[in-house]
């Protein structure tokens, strides 16, 4: 009896371990795709947070002579402030994507750098004849649109180019 009782605890040890091992094997597998999201979330993250900042720089690098007229009301150089904001949309259409990035937030990152140039386009065209500023304001605001859900789809909240464009 005592060498039976002993072959069972034995039989029920190893079935006990064999069921750790594959419990592990599955635990390793599901924790090494999680990690994986996660690191190809963090990427995600950074490289738009790297292309905002790009944007921004290049709205800086351009943006004095264009704020100068405005503020001058009329008085300022307007050549140099069409040229300006001109100069800001095609800068910002060389932008590049990384090809890392998922494809369907490469064409929404595109899309909203898009409208950011159309909007200083548009800007120009306001400057250059005094025009309303309505179609302006919509590009701004499509702009604004398209990238605040391409960040908030990513886990991000939206940017506010809003000052950086003054």
């Amino acid at each position: 009896m005592k060498k039976w009782i002993f072959s069972m605890i034995l039989v029920l040890i190893i079935v006990l371990s064999a069921c750790t091992e594959e419990t592990n094997k599955v635990d390793t597998t599901e924790s090494e795709k999680v990690a994986a999201d996660a690191d190809q979330n963090g990427e995600t993250v950074t490289v738009l947070m790297n292309i905002q900042m790009e944007m921004i720089q290049t709205i800086r690098k351009h943006l004095e002579p264009v704020t100068t007229y405005e503020r001058s009301e009329g008085t300022g150089d307007l050549e140099t402030a069409i040229e300006g904001s001109n100069r800001i949309a095609n800068e910002l259409r060389g932008i590049e994507i990384p090809e890392n990035l998922d494809a369907s937030l490469q064409g929404d990152i595109k899309d909203s750098i898009e409208l950011l140039a159309l909007y200083f386009e548009e800007r120009a065209a306001t400057l250059a004849d005094g025009s309303d500023m309505d179609e302006m304001d919509a590009a701004l605001e499509d702009f604004h649109q398209k990238i605040g859900d391409t960040f908030r789809g990513a886990g991000l909240h939206a940017p506010n180019f809003e000052k950086d464009v003054q």
